[in-house]
């Protein structure tokens, strides 16, 4: 008898020396990554509204991009866009660059629907509060068939005039643009629709 109580002890105390083991944490669950009215989009949407700016596809310039800060740090989880209908099979090179850094900070290779903005996730990425970044496409003309026409892309801009930077809304701030390469530059001319979500 003294052996059962014995060996029922000693399993007891094994059974409590594993449960002291775990630790009893879960992985961290990783915050949803809604592209549903971007604060990019809302801000796009408020310059498109001023008065004789339009929304349209130009700017055939194999680069675009446009400069920005948030004012509170948050993490970029995917990245919108919509490329031209003879290209929708080509992927165009997406990049978020540190301007104080002048370091590219995410750079991915992403296919996009011709028939509206599509998302695509990407590796998560940090945006430090008011600090400079840039967000960038890039499409060569040898991968668009070398055709003028399938490197232009959606923008915001006023025909005739420069928009007029910085453009803000809620915590971002545009605060240039620039289209370039086999082309231009076309400096503050538009703001290119290349939205983001973070979290």
């Amino acid at each position: 008898m003294k052996t059962l109580f014995k060996n029922i002890g000693i399993l007891i105390i094994i059974g409590l020396t594993i449960a002291s083991c775990s630790t009893g944490t879960s992985p961290v669950p990783v915050p949803p990554c809604s592209s549903t009215n971007t604060i990019f989009n809302q801000l796009y949407g408020n310059v498109v509204a001023l008065p004789g700016h339009q929304n349209t596809n130009t700017f055939d310039t194999e680069i675009h991009e446009y400069t920005f800060t948030l004012s509170q740090t948050k993490t970029i989880c995917s990245i919108g866009y919509q490329s031209q209908p003879a290209i929708a099979a080509t992927p165009y090179l997406m990049e978020i660059v540190d301007n104080n850094t002048n370091t590219v900070i995410y750079s991915g290779n992403h296919v996009f629907s011709s028939a509206n903005t599509s998302y695509v996730s990407i590796t998560p990425t940090l945006i430090v509060a008011n600090q400079s970044y840039t967000i960038r496409r890039t499409i060569l003309m040898v991968n668009a068939g070398n055709q003028f026409a399938n490197i232009i892309g959606r923008v915001v801009n006023q025909p005739g005039a420069l928009v007029s930077f910085p453009q803000s809304f809620g915590i971002m701030t545009i605060t240039g643009a620039n289209f370039y390469q086999n082309g231009g530059p076309l400096v503050n001319m538009g703001i290119p629709y290349m939205d983001f979500a973070y979290y």
